[in-house]
């Protein structure tokens, strides 16, 4: 019986004939006791041994049925409009009802002989373990059924697991998927408990994602937990790698082929690590490289004699023309001014470098086959701006232009124009 479809019905039901108003938590129940009492009214007159065979004449069996239908109905709508969950409320009533008047002899129903409901249900993820029939009952000595929860491509899932007989019950995945099997497994645990409120949950895997779930269940009243399992399988399987040594022994020649590789230093390396006792390796690992092909800053008449000590007093006075540069420049920085610490040489005449940048922009915006590249760029400022081997005042123009963001350079050296 599906109940939400069936409330959905008596909801559906009331709305056709204009009920809704006198559908109210109290009127339901009045209502109730209405029903019910028809339904005693029917045994009010019989001996107790009368009531039990009453069913058996088929006209008093219809009128039991009706009453009794009629009371379900208007239970139902009660839950429906008190917003009761009638599974979740059934299952935890049943708990607290055990708990609260709990059994004369444990593992039997008061009153009885019958046998006890109660079991232990041991829920298996196969993909994660297999243990045996013999290892189940190990873990939980009490167990009763088995359900073993495996991938569509395992096979043999029951075969080691005939002492259960028909207790023990594959359950194949729909499909595969992430954590579709853990899925799979709550919700049967849940199917089981909805179905046995007093029953025992043991859940066997290593997997530590069932965590939550358990302990929900458990605070819900149910009696949940988990084990894990060493697979006999793999556990023979790391002995049998263990005892291998031809696998061991390729992997270590490998190992110590890549170390003695890294201790190889490169000779370029090696030389600059000898200038470290003079000071002069911070200047050689600093220098900067020429980019985009151009030529890098003249060597002084000392490089012959000490190639290290000479470069590194050029590299301060480079320094100092790159921060005046950069006081100039304006704007974010770009691949060119990476490139003004290249160049030592000093202007031969001062110049006006706005009247100088404003030129240039004149020039090029006349000219319609203006220059690609930053090299034939800074040839074009150098000869319009002059003297020739002003190499300085040329990156100072140029750092105007890109300042001004009618010219741009990308990283390989490109030029793009704005106007």
């Amino acid at each position: 019986m599906n109940l939400s479809a069936l409330q959905a019905t008596l909801r559906q039901f009331a709305a056709e004939r204009d009920w809704q108003a006198f559908h109210t938590p109290k009127n339901l129940a009045m209502a109730l006791l209405v029903e019910a009492a028809e339904l005693a009214e029917i045994f009010q007159w019989m001996t107790p041994e009368q009531s039990q065979a009453a069913h058996t004449d088929l006209v008093v069996q219809e009128q039991i049925a009706d009453e009794v239908a009629d009371v379900l109905l208007y239970l139902m709508q009660i839950a429906d409009h008190t917003a009761v969950d009638l599974k979740r409320a059934v299952g935890r009533k049943l708990i607290k009802n055990a708990k609260k008047h709990p059994p004369l002899r444990p593992g039997l129903p008061a009153g009885t002989a019958a046998v006890s409901a109660v079991g232990t249900h041991v829920l298996v993820d196969w993909e994660n373990v297999q243990p045996k029939d013999s290892d189940i009952r190990s873990l939980v000595p009490d167990v009763t059924d088995v359900w073993l929860f495996h991938g569509a491509n395992q096979k043999g899932v029951g075969a080691h697991q005939v002492s259960f007989g028909d207790r023990a019950t594959p359950v194949k995945i729909a499909r595969a998927g992430p954590n579709a099997l853990d899925f799979h497994l709550s919700f049967y645990m849940g199917y089981i408990a909805s179905r046995h409120p007093d029953a025992r949950f043991v859940v066997v895997s290593n997997d530590k994602g069932y965590g939550p779930m358990l302990e929900h269940a458990a605070e819900l009243g149910f009696s949940a937990r988990q084990v894990g399992f060493d697979n006999a399988k793999v556990s023979a399987a790391k002995a049998t790698a263990k005892r291998a040594p031809a696998k061991k022994i390729a992997p270590a020649k490998k190992v110590a082929a890549k170390k003695a590789a890294a201790k190889k230093v490169p000779v370029a390396t090696k030389a600059a690590s000898t200038t470290s006792a003079t000071g002069g390796e911070a200047a050689v690992a600093a220098r900067p490289v020429p980019a985009y092909g151009m030529a890098a800053a003249p060597k002084s008449p000392g490089t012959k004699a000490n190639p290290v000590a000479a470069r590194a007093p050029a590299k301060k006075s480079t320094s100092a023309k790159a921060v005046a540069v950069k006081k100039v420049a304006t704007g974010s920085p770009s691949p060119v001014t990476k490139n003004l610490n290249q160049e030592p040489a000093k202007a031969t005449a001062p110049i006006d470098l706005a009247k100088a940048a404003n030129h240039v922009l004149a020039s090029l915006k006349k000219t319609k086959s203006r220059p690609v590249k930053q090299r034939s760029l800074m040839a074009s400022i150098q000869s319009l701006i002059g003297p020739p081997g002003d190499s300085q005042a040329v990156h100072a123009v140029l750092a105007r232009l890109l300042a001004s963001d009618k010219v741009a350079i990308d990283s390989k050296g490109g030029v793009e124009y704005k106007f």
